[in-house]
């Protein structure tokens, strides 16, 4: 018999090398994939943050948005926006993740439609979260921003949001199905 010391010990490496990884593919993907646009970047960034928010949960999905897109920003020059990231994208990772928390504990599972439900939501979170970010934050940091720049970037922000929703939902399910969690749990 393995020591619960031992379990939980195994346990945590796990989970912080799997959110270590995650965070890594992130900001790879984030990076790699950018499309610059008049304001920013599209990317396939969040995609991977409803990946990590659904296979790993709340905390995990936080810390991947979060930590992953910021370091992207700042390795694209757009060291400005990273703080602003932080909280955009960790908030998308933590709303994706307690949705599906929520709902799961109540049906005993992870439902396609909660899942999907979720990720709407997690992409809902992001464009707003960056629309109210250049409409009032950004504004005070720079006079480009305000409601010219968040009105144009909108349009980029629910394409990259519509996106990510599908490719990360439908990833999701895939990696679901396929137990990936328990494979990586032996």
């Amino acid at each position: 018999m393995v020591s619960p010391e031992k379990t939980s010990k195994n346990s945590t490496t796990k989970l912080l090398a799997l959110n270590g990884m995650m965070i890594a593919l992130v900001f790879v993907v984030t990076y790699f994939t950018k499309v610059p646009t008049i304001v920013g970047y599209l990317n396939l960034g969040d995609a991977v943050i409803i990946i990590t928010a659904v296979i790993l949960g709340k905390k995990s999905g936080f810390l991947a948005g979060a930590v992953g897109s910021a370091i992207a920003d700042m390795a694209a020059s757009f060291y400005y926006f990273a703080p602003i990231t932080f909280f955009v994208k960790g908030l998308e990772g933590l709303v994706v993740g307690l949705i599906i928390e929520t709902f799961s504990k109540r049906t005993g599972s992870k439902r396609p439609l909660v899942i999907f439900l979720a990720s709407v939501a997690g992409s809902v979170v992001m464009v707003l979260g960056y629309f109210i970010s250049e409409l009032y934050i950004m504004k005070i940091f720079d006079d480009t921003m305000g409601l010219a720049a968040a009105l144009k970037d909108l349009p980029f922000n629910l394409v990259q949001g519509g996106f990510c929703t599908v490719v990360g939902y439908s990833l999701s399910l895939a990696l679901e199905r396929f137990k990936v969690l328990r494979f990586l749990s032996r």
